[in-house]
C-alpha cells in the first residue's frame, strides 16, 4: 500500500509541510512502525512528492497512515486527507514503478527520481524498516526505473529541476555570461544548477552553504569563489541570480534581509529560484519591487516546452511498467504458495520414508546395491505423483480467488496453516 501526495494535487505550501529529509527519515521510519499496525515501511519524499510505502495486513492500515502523517505534518486530518492518494497491491506497485521511471515527475523522465528511490530504498533497508515485501518492491522499481532510460526515449533531452531553473534565469536575463550567480546550498541540486550555470557561459559564480569547506569543495570544481554563510547578505548585493537548494527547514531568506539588500543595490534587480523544499525564501520577498521570485511551482511553465517527445514515449515505458508489475505480482503470491508446497512435499517424503524403514525390516537379505535401487524407485514414485499437485497449487496462485482455492487445497493434503513462514501479505485489494 502506499499513501502520499505529489506535486500533481498539492501545491508547494503542502507538500514542504509533509517533507521528510534523509537525517529525519530513520526516527520517521521507526515512530511509524511503533505507532501503526504495519510491518514494513519506506518513505520516499523529494520536493515533488512525499509517499509511505508499508506492508500491512489490515485494510484500514491507510487510516493510521493518514493520522501519522497529519501528525508530523501538523495539519488537521481533514485538511491534509483530499490531497492523499492511497494505492493498494499491483496499484501501489504500478505507482512507485512509474515514479521511479520518471513518468510521474513533474518534469518527464527526470533522472533524479530514480537515485531518490534508491536513497529511500537503502535508507528504509539499512535501518530494518524495509522486510522482503518492500525490498523486493524497490528492487524491482530501480529496475524498471534504468530500462525504461535505456529501452525508451522518456529521458532524452529530459531536463533536471536545476536545469529548468537556469532555463528560466535565461529567459529573464537572455545572457548570463557577464551575470553573478550566487547558488545557497552544497547538495546534488545545487551541484546541478552550477553545472548548467556554466555550461551556459557563467563565469563569476558564488556559493554559500553553512558548512564552508562544502562551499568551498563544490566551488572549486567550477573555478567559483566559495562565501561564508555569515557573508551572505554581502554576497547577495553582488549577485544578479540566486539559487537556493538548501535543506534547511525554516527560509533562510527573508524579506527584511532582501529589503536591506535592495537599498544597497539602489533598486538593481535580483532574480530569485527557490528549488528547494521546504522554501529557502518567503513567499513575501516576490513583493519587493524589482525582485523577482520564482519557487518550483513556477516551474512547471518552463516544464511545457520540449515535453511533447518525452510524453510520446510514456506508451512504451507503462509496457515496462506492466511487464515488471506481473512480475512482481507473480513472485507477491507465489510466497502463499511456498509453504504449501514445502509442507506437502515434506509429509509425502516422510510417508515414503516411514513405510521404507518398515519394509527394510522385512526385507534384510537385500544387498545395500538392491536397496538402495528400491530406495530410488520409491522417491521417484513420489515425486511423479506429486508433480500433478503441485502443478495445480502454483496456479491456484495466479487465480484471483487463489487464497480460496489454497485454502481448499491445504484441506484437502491435511496441511495446518503456518502463519510464521509466511510473511505478512499486503492488502491486495
Amino acid at each position: 500500500m502506499v499513501v502520499g501526495l505529489s506535486h500533481k494535487i498539492a501545491p508547494i505550501e503542502l507538500r514542504e509541510k509533509l517533507f521528510v529529509s534523509e537525517q529525519q527519515l530513520p526516527t520517521v521510519l521507526a515512530n511509524l512502525k511503533d505507532s501503526t499496525a504495519i510491518s514494513e515501511c519506506a518513505i520516499l519524499s523529494t520536493c515533488n512528492r512525499t509517499e509511505v510505502y508499508v506492508c500491512a495486513s489490515a485494510p484500514d492500515a491507510d487510516t493510521s497512515i493518514k493520522t501519522f502523517l497529519s501528525r508530523i505534518s501538523g495539519l488537521l486530518n481533514e485538511e491534509l486527507t483530499p490531497k492523499l492518494y492511497v494505492h493498494r497491491g499491483h496499484k501501489a506497485a504500478a505507482h512507485l514503478f512509474r515514479v521511479a521511471s520518471g513518468v510521474d515527475s513533474m518534469v518527464i523522465g527526470e533522472q533524479q527520481i530514480l537515485g531518490q528511490v534508491k536513497t529511500a530504498y537503502a535508507i528504509a533497508s539499512k535501518h530494518g524498516a524495509s522486510g522482503p515485501v518492500l525490498n523486493t518492491l524497490f528492487q524491482q522499481a530501480i529496475t524498471v526505473g534504468k530500462r525504461a532510460r535505456t529501452e525508451t526515449e522518456i529521458a532524452r533531452g529530459a531536463f533536471s529541476i536545476g536545469s529548468v531553473a537556469v532555463q528560466l534565469a535565461r529567459s529573464i536575463f537572455e545572457e548570463l555570461s557577464e551575470r553573478t550567480v550566487l547558488v545557497i546550498g552544497a547538495g546534488k541540486m545545487a551541484e546541478l544548477a552550477i553545472t548548467h550555470l556554466v555550461s551556459c557561459g557563467v563565469k563569476s559564480v558564488l556559493v554559500a552553504n553553512r558548512t564552508h569547506e562544502k562551499a568551498e569543495h563544490l566551488a572549486s570544481e567550477f573555478n567559483g569563489q566559495a562565501v561564508r554563510f555569515d557573508n551572505l547578505q554581502t554576497a547577495l548585493v553582488k549577485a544578479d541570480i540566486v539559487i537556493t537548494s538548501t535543506g534547511a527547514p525554516e527560509p533562510i531568506i527573508s524579506q527584511n534581509l532582501v529589503l536591506s539588500v535592495m537599498r544597497a543595490r539602489r533598486g538593481r534587480p535580483i532574480f530569485f529560484i527557490d528549488i528547494a523544499v521546504p522554501r529557502d525564501i518567503e513567499q513575501t520577498v516576490g513583493l519587493i519591487d524589482n525582485v523577482f521570485a520564482y519557487d518550483i511551482d513556477d516551474l512547471q511553465k518552463v516544464l511545457e516546452v520540449g515535453e511533447v517527445a518525452r510524453r510520446a514515449e510514456i506508451a512504451k515505458v507503462e509496457a515496462l511498467i506492466a511487464e515488471q508489475v506481473d512480475e512482481f505480482m507473480r513472485w507477491f503470491r507465489m510466497r502463499d504458495v511456498v509453504p504449501i508446497i514445502t509442507d506437502l512435499q515434506k509429509k509425502y517424503e516422510e510417508i515414503c520414508d516411514g513405510e521404507m524403514k518398515k519394509l527394510r525390516r522385512k526385507l534384510e537379505h537385500l544387498s545395500e546395491d538392491e536397496w538402495n535401487a528400491i530406495v530410488v524407485a520409491a522417491r521417484s514414485i513420489v515425486r511423479k505423483v506429486m508433480h500433478q499437485p503441485l502443478t495445480c497449487i502454483k496456479q491456484c496462485a495466479e487465480s484471483e480467488d487463489s487464497s480460496d482455492r489454497l485454502s481448499f487445497l491445504r484441506e484437502l493434503f491435511g496441511i495446518q496453516a503456518d502463519e510464521s513462514k509466511t510473511d505478512e501479505k499486503i492488502d491486495g485489494s
